[in-house]
């Protein structure tokens, strides 16, 4: 018999000293295993911890049977009073498991020789030091095949991205975003996603999986084929503290399921109902479903964390299931230790979430089955009894010391969710569905108001009032501290109006990053637009905001790249081209590249830096590049983070999400070949290296770049020297359609160069504003992808190899495992607007090589 703590079992001695602090401890938790010695229980623990009891989870061979709370005297327990202590508790029980032929070890070990591929999810947002703890435990499970998925719901900050990438040599992971706030549409949205298993398990971010955790979950699912879904045991990582104790004394994550197995509804001798008492029968902590099951019914958008519901959204989609006829098993053999609230205040809001999510979950059975109004009279005497007895099980097991304030709490939090569900169903009809885009055309689609709030302003508090809540759905916050944004992060309105709401919200936005000042003179800018002056008022709005920078450019190079006709039109349409640091320039040839390339020989400066006539820079654009290649001589080119100007219409959603949405990353980033003098063959020599300010690096395909675009890029003028000119026969007014921007920077890269990305230095775009306008744009990106791989191979037939490589690695699945910065082909677009896409990719090598025809002649 041995002794284990719940998180040394999975030497995670570094997650217990950062969770549980030397001093008391309300009790040590800790794992015996009677198939082995029993040991010595001490009241203090090696990190100088002391309790006066221990809870031991017992178990055999690895199979969990309850748990023995033993008291601790001040000289703790010798190995032989552990000992006894346990034959007499638990000896009949041993000798009843031990009598089948196959015990639990034999028939487990028997099932990992036959277990298939499962899926694992986890929903989580910015908490990357517990997710860090979950994955951990995840690469020490004992199931031979598994993928993982993460969904980062709503994101703040990247460092839910760098987590995962962390973890990309360790576990078969992917990363993906769902930028709507709320547990259930995180869920939905890995629903939608590739899984890879017939059954898919789902874990929490602040929980640790026992190593036999999700070959237990198969296990029980292989052995009834029949079965929806199964849940597990969840028990605590710790008690540290007193509030930790009375979570459990009120039923924890286990609801009182306790330790034997269950099955519930079809094929089961069970007569439980699926309406009352709840749970019995699972819980979102710890499940498994069929895969194609769970898609059948889905997740309750209006229930669970990250609404005014709180939760119950894993309990509606087990009573679901059982409703329509299926079964759900019960197994206290698949253990999640959960990290319980350590404070009062924490527990005190979580018991009112509970309460909440219990009454918005019956309030959504009646708002969706009005029917079931009849089976739950039928149950309110049952239930009304329970709620008043002292006998009942979530009171029954409570300590004198139990606070009564978070019985009150509870109750509160009934009270208010029928009304708070009904208001999250009402705001999600109003607010946009995130599945919504301009191919659906939502009759309910609501647009998203823009608000850049600078946290280090004297005052504020502007920018939004009660007119935005009428016309809007939502609020995008751009949020500044020291001069750089530090975090993307979307309220729903009328929410976003509250003070309160709104404060707790920012409150998450991290201290900016601390980067080097320049200590020598910064280089001087000169800024080339290049443009067709089909929006005058773009333009003359781009102007504007680069006239007005806090680094003023040495020129602004306006190439007018009109086929025909003269100039005076536009000076008289746009008034800033009078500036005298303001230059109009002609340029016939047509094409984006070859108006770049006449600004890059007439401009000036040592830093030649690009926009479009459809942006406007922020006013410490030019100084945030020229700081940047001045702290760093050895870059000859830098990326900038372009944001939405507005997102007024379906088609700038679609736009934005596919650009990334608030999961842009915001910590620089430099950018090199992994071995830039490698052979021909090596891939290596095809791999770009990208590593942060904080020390963080991954790489990836040099072909799968997406920081740096046309309307936000620098390079220094004796680079562009060097590898230009831009290819002619790419970008916007030519067949090609686009790719000129990449294919720079790839060739940049590939001679060995190094290049940076920079989001201090920010531009805001105006997104196609119609569906026509957004489908022409999607088909033209494809079109221009496939276009610069073409140019690359044509120039340099080396490219072929590496583009090889790029495709092995697609067929091996690793571009699942995507690092910051780098956006799929389809990623964020609806399926009509995917097939543009596709089909422009099928014409661009043909594109491009009769615009190289069409350029020679």
């Amino acid at each position: 018999m041995s002794a284990t703590s719940g998180t040394e079992r999975f030497d995670m001695t570094v997650v217990e000293s950062c969770t549980t602090p030397a001093g008391d401890l309300a009790a040590h938790v800790l794992d015996v295993d009677l198939s082995r010695p029993a040991p010595a229980l001490s009241r203090r623990t090696a990190d100088g911890s002391t309790a006066d009891e221990a809870w031991l989870l017992v178990r055999l061979e690895g199979e969990p049977l309850g748990w023995e709370v033993v008291p601790l005297p001040a000289a703790g327990l010798s190995a032989v009073d552990v000992q006894a202590l346990l034959d007499a508790r638990w000896a009949d029980e041993v000798r009843r498991r031990r009598a089948p032929s196959e015990g639990f070890a034999v028939r487990h070990a028997h099932h990992l020789t036959a277990a298939t591929r499962m899926s694992v999810v986890i929903c989580t947002r910015e908490r990357p030091d517990a997710l860090a703890t979950c994955l951990e435990s995840l690469t020490r499970q004992d199931h031979p095949d598994f993928e993982v998925l993460v969904v980062d719901n709503a994101p703040v900050t990247s460092a839910t991205r760098d987590v995962v990438a962390g973890f990309g040599d360790r576990l078969d992971i992917r990363y993906t975003v769902e930028p709507r706030a709320g547990l259930s549409r995180a869920r939905n949205h890995a629903l939608g996603q590739q899984l890879d298993g017939e059954v898919v398990a789902w874990i929490d971010d602040d929980e640790i999986a026992d190593p036999m955790w999700l070959s237990e979950l198969s296990r029980a699912m292989a052995e009834r084929p029949d079965a929806d879904a199964v849940s597990g045991l969840v028990v605590p990582a710790e008690l540290a503290t007193r509030a930790q104790v009375w979570f459990e004394q009120f039923g924890g994550h286990s609801k009182g399921r306790g330790f034997t197995p269950a099955d519930f509804g079809r094929g089961s001798d069970d007569r439980q109902s699926p309406l009352y008492p709840l749970p019995p029968f699972g819980v979102g902590a710890n499940m498994a479903f069929r895969t194609a099951s769970l898609r059948r019914v889905g997740f309750d958008a209006a229930l669970g964390a990250g609404t005014l519901t709180h939760g119950a959204e894993d309990t509606r989609v087990f009573t679901d299931l059982l409703r329509a006829g299926g079964s759900t098993l019960y197994r206290p053999s698949a253990v999640t230790r959960h990290f319980h609230r350590r404070d009062l205040a924490g527990l005190r809001k979580q018991m009112e979430g509970y309460g909440t999510g219990l009454t918005a979950f019956y309030t959504s059975l009646i708002v969706d089955h009005p029917l079931v109004l009849v089976r739950l009279a039928l149950l309110s005497r049952r239930a009304l009894r329970d709620m008043t007895s002292s006998s009942s099980l979530r009171v029954s097991g409570l300590a004198e010391d139990f606070p009564g304030e978070l019985l009150a709490a509870n109750r509160a939090g009934m009270k208010r969710g029928p009304v708070a569900y009904l208001r999250q169903r009402r705001s999600d009809r109003r607010t946009a569905d995130a599945g919504t885009t301009a191919v659906t055309g939502d009759a309910d689609w609501q647009p998203t108001a823009i608000v850049h709030w600078d946290l280090d302003a004297a005052s504020p508090e502007r920018g939004l009032d009660a007119a935005d809540a009428a016309r809007h759905g939502a609020v995008l916050f751009v949020v500044w501290r020291d001069s750089r944004p530090v975090a993307l992060l979307t309220l729903p309105l009328p929410a976003a109006l509250d003070r309160t709401t709104r404060e707790a919200a920012l409150a998450q936005a991290p201290a900016p990053p601390r980067t080097p000042r320049p200590e020598s003179a910064l280089p001087s800018v000169s800024v080339v637009i290049p443009t067709m002056v089909a929006r005058p008022e773009g333009l003359a709005s781009c102007l504007d905001s680069l006239l007005h920078q806090d680094l003023p450019p040495v020129e602004v190079l306006v190439v007018d790249n009109r086929r025909t006709g003269d100039s005076s039109d536009v000076r008289t349409s746009v008034p800033q081209l009078a500036d005298p640091r303001v230059r109009l320039l002609r340029e016939p040839v047509p094409g984006i590249s070859a108006a770049r390339n006449r600004g890059v020989a007439e401009a000036r400066g040592e830093v030649i830096a690009f926009t479009d006539d459809d942006v406007q820079a922020a006013p410490g654009w030019t100084r945030a590049l020229a700081e940047r290649f001045a702290v760093e001589p050895g870059l000859d080119g830098v990326g900038g983070l372009v944001l939405p100007s507005e997102l007024e219409t379906p088609a700038q959603e679609v736009f934005e999400r596919h650009s990334g949405g608030t999961a842009k990353v915001l910590e620089r980033e430099t950018f090199h070949l992994e071995r830039p003098g490698a052979g021909v063959l090596d891939p290596a020599r095809y791999r770009v290296v990208v590593r942060r300010a904080s020390g963080t690096a991954r790489s990836h395909s040099l072909y799968q770049l997406g920081t740096f675009m046309g309307a936000n890029m620098a390079f220094r003028a004796s680079a562009l020297g060097a590898e230009g000119p831009f290819d002619t026969a790419l970008g916007t007014g030519t067949p090609s359609h686009g790719g000129e921007d990449v294919d720079m920077v790839v060739r940049m890269l590939f001679a060995g160069r190094s290049l940076g990305y920079e989001p201090a230095a920010v531009t805001s775009h105006v997104h196609r504003r119609t569906d026509a306008e957004l489908a022409r744009q999607m088909s033209g990106y494809g079109t221009g992808f496939t276009a610069l791989l073409t140019a690359l191979v044509v120039r340099d037939r080396r490219h072929l190899i590496g583009l090889a490589h790029a495709a092995l690695t697609v067929l091996r699945g690793r571009l699942g495992r995507r690092a910051p910065g780098v956006t799929t082909l389809l990623e964020g677009l609806p399926p009509e607007l995917g097939r543009l896409r596709v089909r422009g990719m099928l014409a661009g090598p043909g594109a491009y090589l009769s615009a190289q025809r069409t350029g020679r002649s």
